[in-house]
């Protein structure tokens, strides 16, 4: 049985709403902050069907995650080349014959916009003005307040949207993440290890290398096993199942008494209750860190070439990011312009495997610098956490 119902069964569905993401290759993380805008809309407008829009790629790659896991009634592919499609005009009246009432265009949404809102007969569109297409046709302007850092976090994207769509008053910080839906009352793997329980996430898509180097990792949770006898939990992809053994392994040649478990190739909703049956969260800057902020579970995260570390600084309340603080980290890119990014260390772009090379901004971050942070979340206060267990 799972905790997430699309529509409550006592509220009829009187309206629809579609919600533009025809996002171009997001990661997982990516995908679930999208949650935050789709919890809003189903609080604005309880009895609203909601639609979310994506282009077919991302529909085959992410399915389970948005059938099962989303804040959405359901999921509309779209023709991935957009316009260039001759499908197009079939996409646009399927538009029109499912008569939705509003429509909100995620600020990432390349080629669909609304405009298309507009011309499938969409009377309310919001969207973010941002000179780019489709900006003339927005019905109800998302403003953004003044950030408070520079650029927009995410508390600051929540709130202007909440007051687009007449949500009063806004979200609290805190409250701004909804619970990951998933599937409860199922014993995780992890029930029995000895208390605390550190899931430790290593990995991250390798295209671009924000990983912690990998004899970190193992000095790290052999002293997590050896100070604190906590039990650890090694997470990621299948894939990535070779370097969680060889880490394993290089935890138990420095500690033979740790207790290490390996969780490789697990599914969405195991995963995240595997990290809600979890003390704390140590990885990388990656999709499970956003994972663990949705099922409350404490985190530490270390941020290496990415400027993110306080986008979702205040709706992640239990969150703790741990970096150098180096000028490279504020070039910001899109996946696709990865190829043209510079660093003033040329540390070499990809990740190539544990041996590394590593960038310098995490080769540099000594295990003493992150082990502060590490027992200061572990020592609470801890966070009501939504476990998996009855």
């Amino acid at each position: 049985m799972t905790t997430f119902m699309t529509t409550p069964m006592n509220t009829p569905i009187t309206t629809r709403t579609a919600v533009f993401a025809h996002l171009r290759a997001p990661g997982l993380g990516d995908l679930l902050q999208r949650n935050i805008g789709l919890a809003l809309i189903r609080r604005a407008r309880p009895a609203t069907a909601v639609t979310l829009v994506v282009g077919e790629d991302l529909a085959a790659r992410f399915g389970p995650a948005l059938t099962r896991h989303m804040y959405a009634t359901d999921v509309l592919p779209c023709p991935q080349r957009g316009e260039a499609d001759p499908r197009w005009p079939a996409f646009l009246r399927t538009l029109a014959d499912r008569r939705f009432a509003l429509a909100v265009v995620d600020p990432d949404s390349q080629g669909l916009h609304a405009g298309h809102a507009r011309a499938a007969g969409v009377p309310e569109r919001i969207g973010l003005p941002q000179d780019r297409p489709g900006d003339e046709h927005i019905t109800h302007p998302i403003r953004l307040p003044r950030p408070l850092w520079g650029t927009p976090d995410l508390y600051e994207y929540a709130t202007a949207l909440a007051g687009a769509l007449g949500l009063s008053p806004p979200p609290r910080p805190g409250d701004v993440l909804p619970e990951l839906p998933r599937t409860r009352g199922v014993r995780p793997p992890t029930a029995g290890l000895p208390r605390p329980l550190v899931a430790v996430h290593p990995g991250g898509a390798p295209h671009w290398n924000r990983r912690w180097p990998h004899e970190h990792y193992a000095r790290l949770c052999a002293r997590l096993a050896a100070e604190l006898s906590a039990s650890v939990c090694l997470l990621g992809d299948e894939a990535e199942r070779p370097e969680l053994e060889l880490l394993r392994r290089a935890v138990l040649t420095r500690y033979p008494r740790a207790v290490v478990h390996v969780e490789a190739g697990a599914d969405l909703d195991r995963t995240a209750n595997v990290l809600a049956d979890a003390d704390l969260l140590v990885g990388n800057d990656s999709s499970l860190a956003h994972v663990a902020a949705a099922v409350r579970t404490p985190s530490v995260v270390l941020y290496g070439p990415t400027g993110t570390e306080y986008l979702w600084t205040r709706i992640y309340p239990y969150h703790r990011g741990v970096s150098l603080r180096w000028p490279c980290r504020r070039l910001r890119h899109a996946q696709g312009e990865l190829a043209g990014r510079r660093c003033a260390h040329g540390c070499v772009l990809p990740y190539q495997g544990p041996a590394g090379p590593y960038p310098r901004c995490l080769a540099d971050l000594p295990v003493d610098r992150v082990w502060p942070a590490v027992t200061a979340q572990l020592a609470g206060p801890h966070p009501a956490t939504i476990r998996s267990t009855p």
